[in-house]
């Protein structure tokens, strides 16, 4: 009998290293499971937390669009384009390193000339607003002043903007050069700085304006007898319905 205890004791005592892997086997598929229904019940918890955020910013009432507020702008004695009389003024404010005031130029400015411009219905204003982080566009400013005292200045804004990746100072002598300018009279001119203090007038009444980036643009009807507007601000390299749209509704209204 005693050694029939003793032989079952020692085969329990071999059959233990088996036995409990399956039991740890099973507590861990359990720890697994529970890990599983707690995900689960967070993914839930998340999805209404989203789904909450969703309904209340379907409920907020739209805010106003801030570029399409009304401002005033000046003039100043800043270059035109377009017939003085036309009914409605825009005037840009701009920036000739900024890559977003080129695309204007090559893409949306075209058809505002070929459709209001060209046809007397807008007159085109642009002034000066070299953003600080660019530091060759100040005295790209002054080139095209530089250039606008012998009545060149559109061919050297053209220039600059179809160079606008070099705007050094040697640069814009050799622009000077190409649209025919006498190249002693221009390097005069720049190297004064003549025309800094217009620049920083521009800037100044660009920040009258609300102007803090470029381009930005402020349309509104013309004022007879008047160096300003009251009109609509539009920010970035629109598209040119985004013009339209507000020209049209402006060409619409009653003559003041």
């Amino acid at each position: 009998m005693k050694k029939w205890f003793l032989f079952v004791g020692l085969f329990l005592f071999l059959m233990l290293p088996l036995i409990h892997p399956v039991h740890a086997a099973e507590t861990t598929q359990i720890i697994v499971e529970d890990e599983i229904k707690s995900l689960k019940k967070d993914m839930q918890d998340l999805k209404k937390e989203v789904d909450t955020l969703k309904a209340k910013n379907t409920a907020a009432p739209a805010q106003p669009s801030q570029e399409l507020q009304d401002v005033t702008a000046s003039i100043d004695d800043d270059p035109i384009k377009g017939r003085a009389d036309a009914p409605v003024t825009i005037i840009e404010f701009s920036d000739y390193q900024c890559p977003f005031c080129g695309r204007f130029v090559k893409n949306t400015f075209p058809e505002i000339a070929e459709k209001y411009i060209d046809t007397g219905k807008v007159k085109y204003v642009f002034r000066d607003y070299p953003l600080e982080f660019h530091k060759l566009a100040p005295k790209a400013s002054e080139a095209a002043n530089c250039a606008g005292d012998k009545g060149k200045y559109w061919e050297m804004h053209d220039k600059l903007f179809d160079n606008q990746n070099a705007l050094t100072l040697d640069n814009l002598r050799q622009y000077a050069i190409e649209i025919g300018l006498d190249a002693a009279s221009f390097n005069t001119c720049i190297d004064s700085g003549k025309h800094a203090a217009e620049i920083t007038k521009d800037l100044e009444d660009g920040k009258k304006a609300m102007v803090s980036g470029t381009p930005s643009f402020i349309i509104g009807k013309s004022q007879s007898g008047k160096k300003e507007i009251v009109g609509k601000k539009i920010v970035g390299a629109r598209p040119f319905s985004s013009f339209e749209q507000v020209i049209e509704q402006l060409l619409a209204e009653p003559g003041k």
